[in-house]
């Protein structure tokens, strides 16, 4: 316990005076987003991205489909514009759900299990 003081080291530095936000502050860290808790954060976003897109596109689709009038005639230019962007709307938003309950699964983890890859690790 005596020599313990003499190994720690006290000394600190201060920064470069007048150098303000440098250039390599900015920079990502790339290391980070290699790692595995970064793989899952950029994971994670993309998921929640996916999950609102899905919740944009869903209430554009309701617009649309409500906007198309009963008592027009089919085959109208207004007609076919709102039935072709229901169409289209319907189309991404199914896409984007999809998208999402795959992201969700990988995020999840679904096929894994903590359990038995521990075991497969080391005793199996």
């Amino acid at each position: 316990m005596a020599e313990f003081p003499s190994k720690v080291s006290t000394r600190t530095s201060s920064p470069a005076q007048g150098a303000g936000a440098s250039v390599s502050a900015l920079r990502p860290d790339l290391g980070f987003v290699r790692s595995r808790l970064g793989a899952l954060m950029l994971l994670q976003l993309l998921m929640i991205f996916n999950i609102s897109a899905t919740v944009l596109y869903v209430t554009a689709f309701i617009a649309c489909s409500a906007a198309v009038d009963l008592t027009s005639l089919r085959g109208t230019r207004p007609y076919n514009q709102r039935a072709a962007a229901s169409f289209f709307a319907s189309l991404v938003m199914i896409a984007y759900g999809v998208s999402a309950f795959f992201s969700y699964q990988a995020w999840r983890g679904v096929g894994s299990n903590a359990a038995t890859s521990q075991m497969a690790g080391g005793y199996a």
